[in-house]
């Protein structure tokens, strides 16, 4: 599945999140890895903020019950939070959001790149 892909992309050693998970528009999951506890609340008030995510930098962004700081989001793209070392990225498709997770064994960029490689996909996909 795709999230399987993003999680273990190529050896273990070269995981680009952590964790991850495809949600609808309103934060409703479709797919997730197991111990992915973000929810619908969560995912579907970052959702809200895609028009102008520079709204979260007010807020931060809540996920799994933790605070994460707003640090930069591109427009009906892609939003990116972080508290300390560790991150979540939103990557907006047509029809879905795909969040990953990750830690600091991860870089961010890593993190982003492959999740934002996934949205492009399935952006061209139609999804």
């Amino acid at each position: 599945t795709y999230v399987c892909q993003l999680i273990a992309h190529g050896t273990c050693a070269a995981r680009r999140a952590i964790a991850a998970g495809i949600y609808d528009l309103q934060g409703n999951p479709w797919a997730y890895s197991a111990g992915f506890a973000a929810q619908v609340a969560e995912v579907a008030a970052v959702s809200g903020h895609f028009a102008a995510p520079s709204g979260l930098a007010a807020t931060g962004a809540t996920i799994a019950g933790e605070k994460y700081m707003f640090v930069r989001g591109e427009e009906n793209a892609e939003i990116y939070v972080k508290k300390g070392a560790t991150g979540v990225v939103f990557y907006r498709c047509n029809t879905c959001i795909i969040v990953g997770h990750h830690n600091d064994k991860i870089q961010p960029g890593q993190c982003s790149t492959t999740v934002a490689k996934l949205g492009d996909f399935l952006k061209e996909s139609g999804i």
